[in-house]
């Protein structure tokens, strides 16, 4: 029963950093947990897919066109406008908890398929380099995101071309809920073609979007992914599966 809480927790975006990191530890050890998010995972995803195809057909039939008539005898056209109103109050309203609907979902595949940046810098590497910028990368790494985050900051105020320092500082930002520095740093290294990072910050840019629930955005992004064909089309092709209307 405490496997299923915690699940659910992770799967709605419910725990603390310490909590997600402590769990997502648990999962690399712990096989039947691992097998049993999955299950979740993929549960979460074919109950979705089903309310997502019953709320197209409800609104198509609403929406589906009538031709109303107005009878010999009737005293005025209110009588005559009322079927057609009725659908018109009810398209409005479906359009709304659609887009509702939209959100909360892209909130939901945000956490099924977030993953943090890897990175592959080891502390033997820090004591040699002495470096606070590496260090800031492997504090990112370990998952003390508001260290890594404050190191960042300083050093972009006097070295604002450094791209992955952006990157980097962009990544953090996200792991802390800050969205709109986080939109900010990756946005710019996303437009910057000659960026080793810019692949990544694309996918990262894009997974913000989708958990802020700006999936027009996001779309954008996740096409692009798949028509370039990399390490994120696969993942980029099923979440626009899901979220597109």
């Amino acid at each position: 029963m405490e496997k299923l809480k915690q699940i659910e927790n992770y799967l709605d975006g419910n725990m603390s950093n310490p909590e997600k990191d402590n769990f997502e530890k648990s999962l690399s050890i712990d096989k039947e947990l691992a097998d049993e998010l999955n299950f979740h995972k993929e549960l979460n995803e074919a109950i979705l897919d089903d309310a997502t195809e019953n709320f197209r057909r409800a609104l198509k039939n609403v929406v589906e066109p009538r031709s109303f008539r107005i009878k010999p005898g009737n005293r005025s056209l209110i009588s005559a406008l009322k079927i057609p109103l009725a659908a018109s109050v009810l398209i409005l309203i479906g359009l709304s908890l659609y887009n509702i609907f939209i959100h909360q979902d892209s909130s939901e595949l945000f956490t099924n398929f977030y993953e943090p940046y890897s990175t592959d810098i080891s502390t033997r590497s820090i004591e040699r380099s002495r470096d606070n910028i590496q260090l800031s990368y492997y504090l990112y790494q370990e998952g003390d995101f508001q260290t890594s985050f404050e190191i960042l900051k300083n050093y972009i105020s006097s070295n604002f071309d450094d791209q992955t320092a952006h990157f980097y500082l962009g990544l953090n930002a996200l792991e802390l809920c800050y969205y709109d520095q986080a939109i900010n740093e990756l946005a710019l290294v996303e437009q910057d073609t000659i960026s080793p990072f810019a692949l990544h910050a694309r996918w990262y840019l894009a997974m913000t979007y989708l958990k802020t629930g700006n999936t027009e955005y996001a779309q954008i992004l996740l096409q692009r992914l798949i028509e370039e064909e990399n390490m994120y089309s696969a993942d980029a092709k099923k979440i626009l599966k899901k979220i597109k209307v």
